[in-house]
C-alpha cells in the first residue's frame, strides 16, 4: 500500500482497506464528512479498542435521514450488534459528533493520529459500500504526516464552528436499541408454543 498514493474503486488497496489499516494503528481519528459513516463503528472487523477519541464533523444532519440510518442498522442481522456497538461508543464518549452547516469543505477527509500527532490522511468520498452507488469513478488519495498536519489545522477550524449533536444522536440510538430489545423480549415470550396437543 503506497503512501502517498492514488486509488479508485478498482484498486486492490481502495478506501475501505486503507481506512481499516490506518485505524488499526491509530489512537485518534478526526473525520469531516457530508454524511454519517456508521461503518467504522459498526463493522465487526473495524477494531476500535486502541482508539481513544473520534471526532466527526458533518456538513448536515437531518432527523429523517438519521432515523432511516438507525432503522437500517436495526434491520441488519447479527442480533442487533451493530446498533449496540454504536450505542456504546456514543455513550462512553469515544465518539463526539458536531454539525457545521455553514463551514463547507470538499472532499471528505480523515486524519489518523497517535501520541506523536497526525500520521496519515485519507481524502475522497467516505463510503464503505462493497459496490459504489453509481457508475462513475470513485477517486481518493492517501497521504502521510506532513499533509495530515496541514489538514489537521483546517479540521480544528471546522470543529470550532460546529455544534454538538452527539447527545441527540445517542437519544435516537438508545430509543431504537430499547425498542429492539423490547420487541425481542415479546417475541421470546410468544415463541414457546405447546405443540404436544397437535401430536395427539
Amino acid at each position: 500500500m503506497d503512501v502517498p498514493g492514488f486509488f479508485d474503486e478498482s484498486s486492490a488497496f481502495g478506501f475501505t482497506r486503507r481506512f481499516r489499516a490506518e485505524l488499526a494503528g491509530s489512537t485518534h481519528l478526526d473525520c469531516a464528512v457530508t454524511r454519517i459513516p456508521w461503518s467504522p463503528f459498526t463493522l465487526p472487523d473495524c477494531d476500535l479498542r486502541r482508539i481513544v477519541a473520534i471526532r466527526l464533523v458533518m456538513a448536515e444532519l437531518r432527523a429523517t435521514a438519521l432515523h432511516a440510518q438507525v432503522r437500517e442498522l436495526m434491520g441488519r442481522g447479527e442480533g442487533g450488534r451493530p446498533l449496540r456497538r454504536l450505542e456504546q461508543v456514543l455513550e462512553h464518549g469515544q465518539v463526539r459528533i458536531r454539525v457545521a452547516p455553514l463551514a463547507g469543505w470538499s472532499p471528505d477527509f480523515s486524519i489518523f493520529g497517535d501520541d506523536g500527532g497526525p500520521r496519515s490522511l485519507l481524502i475522497g468520498r467516505h463510503s464503505f459500500e462493497i459496490f459504489p452507488p453509481y457508475a462513475g469513478p470513485t477517486i481518493g488519495a492517501h497521504f502521510g504526516p506532513r499533509e495530515a498536519r496541514v489538514t489537521k489545522r483546517r479540521f480544528e477550524l471546522l470543529w470550532a464552528r460546529g455544534h454538538d449533536v452527539g447527545p441527540a444522536i445517542l437519544t435516537i440510538v438508545r430509543q431504537a436499541a430499547g425498542h429492539r430489545r423490547l420487541s425481542g423480549s415479546v417475541r421470546r415470550r410468544r415463541n414457546p408454543v405447546d405443540t404436544s396437543q397437535a401430536l395427539g
